[in-house]
């Protein structure tokens, strides 16, 4: 169910992006500028790109159970008119969990999806992101207490907003996530609500 409420906005981000791209090629058509130079176009593109990433770090035992965790997600945002920008954001996820009397189950996550971010007052954003996630649901044999993982996928969306302590150079931003396919899917084990703390540049 929760992917059928995905296609509508995808399709929102998709058209979006697609209109103001359409929009900037016919402006450039209409007023080419130096056309015997392509690498001025390309420094052009270049421009307009912005580059940011997260990571994150922890640890936590309790009760004869350790758990370590590892993770980073790079971005990379296109500016495409005025205060919006998109482009494609990843994150890898790397968890160690150790039971006293068992050996350590390696775990990874990944996700990768596509961002629509506006800036709506200074450093202030608001954010709205399509994704898709691959990792491990955690079991344990009732007989054994043995620790197994089988593989589950998820598809996201995120609604969010958030602050960025940067000049157009290099910043820091901290941003909260409401992941609605989360919210309104009974079997899925993830936190409805994500903070994120990552660095920019040139945002």
């Amino acid at each position: 169910m929760h992917q059928q409420k995905l296609f509508p906005l995808f399709f929102f981000l998709l058209l979006f992006s697609a209109n103001l791209l359409s929009a900037q090629t016919n402006r450039r058509e209409e007023h080419p500028e130096h056309p015997e130079h392509p690498e001025k176009e390309q420094s052009a593109f270049m421009s307009r790109l912005w580059f940011g990433g997260g990571f994150g770090i922890g640890f936590s035992g309790f009760n004869g159970a350790n758990q370590f965790s590892l993770g980073i997600s790079p971005m990379v945002g296109y500016k495409i008119y005025g205060p919006f920008s998109a482009g494609p954001r990843v994150s890898l996820t790397y968890t160690s969990l150790k039971l006293s009397g068992q050996k350590a189950l390696n775990l990874l996550e990944t996700e990768a999806g596509l961002f629509l971010r506006a800036k709506v007052f200074r450093g202030f954003f608001l954010q709205g992101e399509i994704a898709e996630q691959w990792g491990n649901d955690i079991y344990q044999d009732q007989f054994t207490g043995e620790l197994y993982k089988v593989p589950n996928e998820f598809s996201n969306q995120y609604l969010g907003a958030g602050y960025n302590f940067g000049d157009g150079n290099v910043g820091s931003e901290i941003g909260i996530y409401y992941n609605v396919a989360a919210a309104n899917n009974i079997y899925s084990p993830q936190s409805v609500w994500q903070p994120r703390f990552g660095f920019t540049w040139r945002f």
